[in-house]
């Protein structure tokens, strides 16, 4: 069964500079403008922790040069939480999700484990 037939129409105006954002935001993830805008207006529900990570994820996609190099140990520890506390099929997922979005995942290798 696929997705329900979306049906309402919503114009909204924006400048150039962000629809040109918004567009190639988009593209990287392989998705159209509407889906990746529908994404971004279901994740601003700020009760929601799941939301909140669609929108940090969307954020750093949106912007991954503008991270500032000493928020990566802040980003690596969440990521460190959110594996400990998902489950393998979980992971596998994400996993399978960056692949599709031709990111190569991130594995720790052997003597990392150590």
């Amino acid at each position: 069964m696929g997705r329900p037939l979306l049906e309402r129409l919503i114009s909204i105006r924006m400048s150039d500079e962000e629809h040109q954002h918004y567009l190639i935001a988009a593209t990287k993830l392989g998705i159209s403008l509407s889906e990746y805008l529908r994404l971004r207006l279901a994740s601003v529900n700020e009760n929601d922790v799941a939301d909140q990570i669609a929108q940090l994820r969307l954020t750093i996609l949106d912007n991954p040069s503008d991270v500032p190099t000493d928020l990566w140990p802040a980003v690596a520890e969440v990521v460190l939480l959110l594996r400990h506390i998902c489950k393998p099929g979980d992971v596998r997922a994400a996993h399978a999700e960056l692949t599709r979005s031709g990111v190569t995942p991130w594995r720790p290798s052997q003597d990392q484990k150590t």
